[in-house]
């Protein structure tokens, strides 16, 4: 508005009649009543917008497209959005619990935009299910080759996508994911676990 003003203002000291002779034109054209100072605050909302789009575009230009984007989660965002973000600027692992017992481990490299979508999307390094009554977790599929042949070179599987969209509202739990912790909690080391899992799948 400061800026609307001013700049009428040095238009009005160099073209006194132009303002005036603009307005009556506007007022006519669109069969407006006179009110006064009513298209200076038109003018001053329009403004707002088209410098607001120049300030985005050059905030973009100097610190990159995410750096925005991270800001509003880390000031706006819900808890899962900031988990979200966290995990794309540090490549921690995610893990996230659903409504349906599935659990999916992995990792993401976008930040979501805070209130855009209520859809996510992860890269998943493992996967599995939480027992009905223990609620205890079970991985039963790991995807490092996979993520081996999905990040090579090869231009035979560039159509291939392996992330996975998950609907915000069906995530239950989520937290950031350390294998060494989650053994802790198991009483047993990681190749214990692995030993136990796969004495399990042959008993099975």
């Amino acid at each position: 508005m400061f800026f609307t003003f001013g700049l009428r203002a040095l238009i009005t000291y160099f073209f006194p009649n132009f303002i005036e002779n603009l307005f009556s034109y506007l007022s006519l054209r669109f069969q407006v009543n006179h009110i006064e100072y009513l298209w200076t605050s038109i003018s001053s909302f329009l403004i707002a917008i088209v410098l607001t789009l120049i300030s985005n575009l050059f905030v973009i230009k100097m610190f990159g497209y995410k750096e925005p984007i991270s800001y509003a989660v880390k000031k706006y965002g819900d808890e899962i959005e900031k988990l979200f973000r966290t995990s794309a600027k540090t490549g921690e692992l995610m893990q996230l619990t659903l409504k349906n017992n599935k659990v999916y481990i992995g990792f993401t490299d976008i930040i979501p935009v805070p209130k855009e979508t209520n859809y996510l999307k992860i890269t998943p390094v493992m996967s599995g299910y939480r027992k009905s009554e223990s609620k205890t977790f079970k991985i039963t599929t790991e995807y490092f080759d996979v993520l081996d042949i999905y990040m090579s070179d090869n231009p035979k599987f560039d159509i291939y996508d392996i992330d996975i969209s998950i609907k915000q509202d069906e995530i239950l739990t989520a937290g950031i994911y350390d294998q060494d912790v989650f053994s802790l909690f198991r009483g047993e080391t990681y190749e214990e676990q692995k030993e136990t899992e796969e004495e399990t799948i042959k008993e099975d």
